[in-house]
C-alpha cells in the first residue's frame, strides 16, 4: 500500500494490544530477512522473550504506532522507555555491559528505544514515516535535557542515524540478534539537537508536550518511591 496520510494513522499502543505488536514484530522480521526456515518453535521462543521485556517496561513506556486505516493493522512501531536505572536492560543482558557502564557523568535522564520497525508492504515514500517515528521518540529526551538515550540498534539503522545527523557512542563489539548485525549504542540528547531541528516544523504536535509531561512525572515517582533512594 502506498504511504499517504488518508491510509495510514499514527496512535499509541495500550497494554491490551502487546500480543499484537509482538506478532508484528517478529513477523516483519522474518520477511525482512527472508527467514524460511524460521519455525513455529523459533516463533514461541523469540515471542515469550520479547512480550516478557515488554511487561517490564510498558508502564515506563509510551508505543508510538503506525495503523493502516483499510484493516487497522500495525505498519510501523517504535518504543521510548524512561529506564529507572535500577532495571535490566535487554542490552545488559545481549552484551554484558554493567549499570555503571551506563551512568556516564552529568546525565540526569536515561531512556531506552526499541522495536522500531517498518513494514515491507508499506511502498512509497518511506522517509517521512521514519521521521516521524524517530521525532516522537527522541523529543521527550530532547526536550528534558542531559538525556541518554540506549538501544542495541541494527547496524543498518545505526547508518540511517548518521545520514539523519544523528551521532551514536558504540558500546561494544556487534552480536547477531533477531537474525541482524546489532550494536550497542547509546546517543546524548545534545546529539539530536540537528534532527530535532530540522523536523520540528513538520513533526511537533500537541501530544508530543503531552509525553514529555509523562516522562516527567515518572521521574517524579521513581525519586520519589523508596525502592529508588
Amino acid at each position: 500500500m502506498n504511504w499517504t496520510p488518508e491510509n495510514y494513522y499514527f496512535t499509541q499502543l495500550n497494554s491490551a494490544e502487546l500480543p499484537e505488536l509482538i506478532h508484528f514484530y517478529l513477523v516483519t522480521t522474518q520477511e525482512h530477512y527472508k527467514l524460511h526456515e524460521y519455525s513455529e518453535q523459533d516463533y514461541h521462543i523469540d515471542y515469550k522473550s520479547l512480550i516478557g521485556e515488554d511487561l517490564v517496561f510498558f508502564d515506563q513506556s509510551i508505543y508510538y504506532v503506525l495503523r493502516s486505516k483499510v484493516d487497522n493493522e500495525i505498519q510501523a512501531s517504535i518504543r521510548i522507555t524512561y529506564w529507572d536505572k535500577e532495571t535490566c536492560l535487554p542490552i545488559q543482558k545481549l552484551f554484558d555491559i554493567k549499570t555503571e557502564d551506563l551512568l556516564i557523568p552529568e546525565v540526569d535522564h536515561f531512556w531506552h528505544i526499541g522495536r522500531f520497525v517498518i513494514s515491507g508492504k508499506i511502498i512509497g515514500n518511506r522517509i517521512n514515516i521514519l521521521k516521524k517515528m524517530l521525532f516522537d521518540a527522541f523529543y521527550g529526551p530532547y526536550s528534558l535535557g542531559s538525556g541518554l538515550v540506549i538501544a542495541e540498534c541494527d547496524r543498518k539503522v545505526v547508518n540511517t542515524l548518521r545520514k539523519l545527523e544523528i551521532e551514536s557512542y558504540q558500546l561494544g563489539d556487534p552480536i547477531i540478534y533477531l537474525y541482524s548485525e546489532t550494536l550497542p549504542i547509546y546517543i546524548k540528547s545534545q546529539w539530536l539537537e540537528t534532527f530535532i531541528q530540522k523536523n520540528k516544523l513538520s513533526q511537533c504536535s500537541e501530544g508530543n508536550n503531552t509525553d514529555i509531561q509523562k516522562f516527567i512525572t515518572m521521574s517524579k515517582d521513581m525519586l520519589l518511591d523508596p525502592k529508588n533512594s
